[in-house]
């Protein structure tokens, strides 16, 4: 497939059925823009747990819409998938990691989106703009 543009959009709605279509685009159009395997793996991992929190902690409304665009610059060996939504504003690069559990008793379930966005990425970039989240993750490979 030859690609020209190095970016790509699509617009799904705060419903978890979306999740396999948001990924099932994300792999074609990483893939058409020669990332690497390893680094789509990356950026899906992020998409979920972006995604999931979206779904769980934001408010919106099952027909809001979230908008998914990723940028591929080849020559700098990057891809940034940016994901807007309306709902409430969070910040997940200012979020505390929580602590870790020292015994499996204190272990408690969830908590660990942020750890996984953090250790998923490159970099993390967020912005409030016009009532929307904007959560921006890029992922780097090669020699970058």
């Amino acid at each position: 497939m030859n690609v020209t543009l190095n970016h790509a959009v699509l617009m799904v709605t705060a419903q978890a059925a979306e999740l396999r279509r948001a990924a099932a685009w994300l792999h074609s159009e990483a893939g058409a823009r020669a990332v690497p395997e390893e680094d789509i793996a990356r950026l899906d991992m992020c998409l979920h747990e972006a995604m999931a929190n979206i779904l769980d902690h934001s408010g919106l409304a099952p027909q809001a819409q979230i908008a998914l665009r990723l940028q591929v610059q080849a020559q700098a060996q990057s891809a940034v998938l940016t994901i807007a939504d309306g709902g409430a504003p969070y910040d997940p690069t200012q979020a505390a990691a929580p602590e870790r559990p020292r015994t499996l008793e204190d272990t408690l379930p969830g908590g660990l989106g942020v750890v996984m966005l953090r250790s998923h990425s490159d970099q993390l970039d967020y912005a409030y703009r016009d009532g929307q989240n904007c959560l921006s993750v890029t992922v780097r490979w090669g020699a970058a």
